[in-house]
């Protein structure tokens, strides 16, 4: 969803890094970093996927916050996102630190549930990137099911006190499909547009933690019948409820990897695509897989994110990602079009006119 075009592919396809024939991908920057400062969160919901996780109450310190923001900065992060773990916006000082990223020319996008912020934060809002609001139900009983909490009106509320005339702002809505609301999805993507959303993503629920909270295959077969049924009713350009048919009522997968004949690695991670920071201090690589020890490069309370990353344990780390991935292995993955992007690139299957640098 960040917009700025962070190194462009054909640059370092020509010069022979997507081939690994560069030393540049030992010394790259993490393009973009998901942040999860905090495991605290005002809602209890019932698809939460840190739901165990988050009993912790865990939170990273603001001296090491502050350091990390420093680091990001030096190394040349582009991107940070707001995310995760709880909500961060429960943080105590979290407005000081998005403006620390602004400030240090980071983009910075924001995932909320969009309770904890105040009119005093709208200012530092419109300077985001993008912020994507949690959305649940258009029907109350639902999102209180749901959430546990009593903040119905206001989650589709943002846009309207964020967006002004000039507002390069994108305030979009997420919505994750679980038991209760399954059967509501176009209400929600029609109250979104009325409210002035740019977009809202359905997100059946992943079940990380094994929680059983995932739908069951009629839940699925029903949210398929609505999508075929009301096609027409939706502007693609808005929702990605097309995707989600297409991918049988799922949003990440592993589908992808039959489709690569040219890749027996990574290049979401060996371009330095995303970091993870979790709240516990770990930092990761891949999103799905936060949580496992084995696959953090570091913790922040031991050393600096600078320090922790190109080092020993992150090619380590690497490696046994690409391992993992040689094998068929990944789940819920979050890079599947970058990765099918490039494995054509590597075919020489994609037009040269699409090979410019204003476009890849």
């Amino acid at each position: 969803m960040i917009r700025a075009r962070f190194y462009p592919i054909t640059k370092l396809f020509k010069a022979g890094f997507l081939r690994g024939g560069g030393h540049i991908l030992e010394s790259l920057p993490p393009i973009a970093v998901e942040f999860h400062w905090c495991a605290s969160c005002n809602y209890n919901c019932i698809h939460c996927s840190y739901g165990q996780r988050r009993k912790n109450k865990s939170r990273l310190s603001d001296t090491i916050i502050t350091q990390t923001i420093k680091d990001l900065r030096d190394l040349g992060t582009k991107a940070v996102y707001l995310s995760g773990g709880g909500e961060p916006t429960t943080l105590s000082k979290w407005d000081m630190h998005a403006r620390a990223l602004l400030d240090s020319g980071i983009e910075v996008a924001l995932i909320t549930n969009s309770v904890a912020i105040k009119q005093e934060h709208y200012d530092l809002l419109r300077r985001f990137n993008y912020i994507a609001v949690s959305v649940y139900s258009t029907k109350e009983k639902q999102y209180q099911a749901i959430v546990g909490a009593k903040h119905f009106e206001g989650q589709f509320s943002l846009p309207k006190k964020l967006k002004t005339a000039d507002s390069t702002l994108i305030v979009g809505a997420r919505c994750v499909i679980n038991a209760i609301n399954y059967k509501e999805i176009f209400n929600t993507y029609q109250k979104a547009m009325s409210e002035g959303f740019d977009y809202i993503i359905f997100i059946p629920a992943i079940d990380y933690e094994k929680r059983a909270i995932d739908l069951t295959q009629e839940q699925k077969d029903d949210v398929l019948q609505q999508i075929e049924q009301g096609l027409q009713a939706i502007n693609p350009a808005t929702t990605n409820l097309i995707n989600v048919k297409n991918n049988n009522i799922g949003h990440y997968g592993s589908t992808y990897i039959p489709k690569l004949q040219k890749s027996f690695l990574c290049n979401a991670i060996l371009m330095r695509s995303n970091a993870f920071i979790n709240y516990d201090g770990e930092v990761y690589l891949c999103q799905p897989l936060i949580g496992d020890k084995t696959f953090s490069i570091g913790n922040l309370n031991d050393a600096r994110f600078g320090e922790l990353w190109n080092a020993a344990r992150h090619s380590e780390v690497i490696a046994r990602l690409n391992e993992k991935f040689a094998k068929g292995a990944c789940e819920n993955c979050r890079a599947i079009s970058y990765n099918i992007a490039i494995d054509e690139l590597l075919q020489g299957t994609i037009p040269e006119h699409l090979l410019q640098d204003n476009f890849l």
